[in-house]
């Protein structure tokens, strides 16, 4: 880059700008002659410069301003047409206030004919945008300090995950085996007692049966909460009927709703309802939502399920007459590990998973879920 030199009657010019641009931008100039000493100031130079002012006609550049202490060969340089210009950016000067300014200095030369040679001097206060520069480089390391900090974090998230899904396959695995025994030999039991098995006995096989239904599901929770969370939910989607899938687990479900002397009520269409699904999806969808219907609502309660077709699409609705949620409750009802304020505090036990379960596997099949509810 160069700069050509300027002749004086550029410079007047200059001069009457640098006067009311100055007022602005805080830019001030300085006439240097070929000694180096100064010929002429404008009004607002020391100003510009944060200092008193002072006589300054005759003195020597950097006896005036240390900057150019040692720079005199380049000064000279630049009046003999050696250097195009000399620019010193940034400078920082400390105030009386503590805190400190920004200057630029620009010298070039000045030829005139006439007059001779020189050297104009252009003090340029930057301090706005040098503090602007500082502020966003500051933030800039500290935005590179952040991400690296979040890169450690998410390392460190993804080693913890991959060891909870590793200790959740194992604990899934070592559960499996003897949960799989308990179902199967409750429900040979169930299936194989005579007609004149006392009643308690019959109670008792069909209470180890559903409880150990009821973990099995309790464990696919667990499993489906990791595979979605890790976003491998699989889905194995074959024709079933849906009225079959809500008496299966009704009747599994029966017992806990006699526990609580409440009256569960199956209203199931008409004709068969064929859709493809996963039916253990289906099924664990039909317990989440059946037995929180049961757990919440009290004791002689009751719990309805009803199936029906509407404008080609299977409907399945739960309701109960459990004490209700107010809106603000509805509409966090299916995040993860929600439960109210009262049931949070209440002796009813749960883990904030269910609705959530249910809305991810509900839409994972292509469905919707919504919630209606009045507060009693």
């Amino acid at each position: 880059m160069s700069l050509p030199p300027l002749d004086l009657k550029a410079l007047y010019l200059a001069s009457h700008v640098t006067k009311v641009f100055g007022v602005i931008h805080r830019v001030a100039y300085a006439m240097i002659r070929p000694d180096l000493t100064v010929s002429v100031t404008s009004d607002n130079f020391f100003a510009v410069l944060n200092e008193p002012s002072q006589s300054v006609v005759g003195r020597p550049l950097p006896e005036l301003m240390w900057e150019f202490v040692g720079v005199e060969k380049d000064l000279l340089g630049v009046l003999n047409g050696r250097l195009p210009f000399i620019a010193f950016e940034r400078i920082n000067r400390p105030l009386p206030n503590g805190k400190t300014s920004y200057l630029d200095f620009t010298v070039t030369a000045i030829r005139d004919n006439d007059l001779g040679q020189g050297l104009l001097l252009i003090v340029e206060d930057v301090t706005h945008t040098a503090e602007m520069e500082q502020q966003l480089t500051q933030s800039r390391n500290e935005l590179i300090l952040a991400r690296q900090q979040l890169a450690r974090s998410n390392m460190e998230l993804r080693r913890v995950n991959r060891l909870k899904s590793l200790f959740l396959s194992m604990a899934v695995h070592d559960l499996r085996a003897p949960l799989t025994a308990i179902r199967a030999y409750g429900d040979l039991v169930v299936r194989t007692l005579p007609e004149n098995a006392p009643e308690n006995l019959r109670k008792f096989a069909t209470m180890i049966h559903t409880q150990a239904a009821r973990l099995d599901w309790l464990i696919d929770d667990f499993l489906d909460l990791d595979q979605i969370e890790q976003g491998n939910l699989n889905l194995v989607p074959k024709p079933v009927d849906l009225n079959e899938l809500v008496q299966e687990v009704a009747a599994m479900m029966a017992f806990l709703s006699e526990q609580k002397q409440q009256n569960l009520e199956i209203s199931l269409a008409a004709e068969p309802i064929i859709v493809m699904v996963d039916p253990n999806r289906i099924r664990q969808i039909l317990y989440n939502l059946m037995s929180n219907a049961i757990k919440y609502t009290p004791n002689g309660g009751k719990v309805s399920v009803y199936t029906q077709v509407e404008q080609k699409e299977a409907l399945l609705i739960v309701a109960d007459t459990g004490r209700g949620m107010t809106k603000g409750e509805q509409s966090r009802a299916f995040q993860i590990y929600y439960r109210t304020e009262e049931t949070a505090n209440s002796e009813i036990r749960g883990k904030g998973l269910g609705l959530f379960i249910v809305k991810t596997l509900v839409e994972a099949h292509g469905g919707t879920v919504s919630l209606s509810s009045v507060p009693n």
